[in-house]
């Protein structure tokens, strides 16, 4: 515990030393909706449209559109953070220093993790505040607690993710291309921009992934939509039960794969 705190405190202390990552970070979600709210006037006249309500639930493309930019920062964290944890340690100079310790990788990535859960949570907060005030998006007391409930199941699954991103940068060095395609398909098989049953083949393949379910949910309680309470808390905790150890387990084979090889700590 110790090890995953101080990893948190650093994380923390080199966030303060560059702050204008702190309003790239909470603007950047909100900057990346607006045009395609725009688009989206432009091509049907308005912010509501009939066929967009038959396929989402609910005709609002704003809120639609903006929960999905906000909630999926948590997704995207953890791959970039944790993705490219141990690589910034190299950047920094300090990855010898941290593999010569007594200190498990896994441990490090569990306080970056965590630090990565802390600050899309701050985030996360000051977007839905500011969306509360300019887009009209409802926040009430009893919405709070079934929030906080998706979400914490779907940041258990993104450590899953996280792990797996980590391993990745392990074995390839550069991983920005692999993980700016896994941005893409997110984009393209989850519900942050659209509905997904607008095709059957994003309908298919979104639903083995968790930030889906924890979208739907998440909408549902902000937005009134009809979902599943059970059903989708309960497809959630299985893929955490999935994912979870996978994701560790890839990480610790990859690590051993790379020190044995001696390309640990290579550019």
């Amino acid at each position: 515990m110790r090890v995953i705190i101080e990893e948190i405190k650093k994380d923390f202390r080199i966030l303060l030393a560059y702050p204008i990552e702190i309003a790239f970070w909470i603007i950047s979600p909100l900057l990346w909706a607006i045009p395609l709210i725009f688009q989206g006037k432009a091509l049907i006249g308005g912010l509501q449209s009939t066929a967009f309500g038959s396929l989402a639930g609910t005709g609002e493309y704003i809120p639609y559109v903006l929960i999905g930019a906000i909630f999926s920062t948590y997704m995207f964290t953890a791959v970039w953070n944790m993705g490219n944890a141990l690589r910034n340690e190299m950047f920094y100079g300090t990855l010898e220093h941290i593999l010569s310790s007594p200190v498990r990788p896994f441990y490090i990535l569990v306080g970056k993790g965590l630090y990565n859960s802390l600050l899309s949570t701050v985030f996360v907060i000051v977007q839905m505040l500011i969306c509360a005030i300019f887009f009209g998006i409802s926040l009430t007391i009893n919405k709070v607690l079934p929030m906080a409930f998706f979400l914490m199941l779907l940041v258990v699954g993104l450590y899953g993710v996280g792990f797996i991103a980590a391993a990745l940068t392990l074995l390839i060095k550069e991983a920005h291309g692999i993980l700016h395609l896994f941005e893409y398909i997110l984009f393209l098989f989850t519900p942050i921009r659209y509905p997904v049953e607008v095709h059957p083949i994003t309908r298919t393949v979104s639903l083995i992934i968790p930030l889906t379910y924890a979208l739907v949910a998440l909408r549902g309680i902000l937005l009134g939509i009809k979902f599943d309470f059970l059903k989708n808390s309960l497809i959630l905790l299985g893929i955490d039960m999935l994912i979870v150890p996978l994701g560790i387990w890839i990480f610790m084979v990859i690590e051993r794969r790379t020190k044995k090889r001696g390309t640990l700590a290579h550019y």
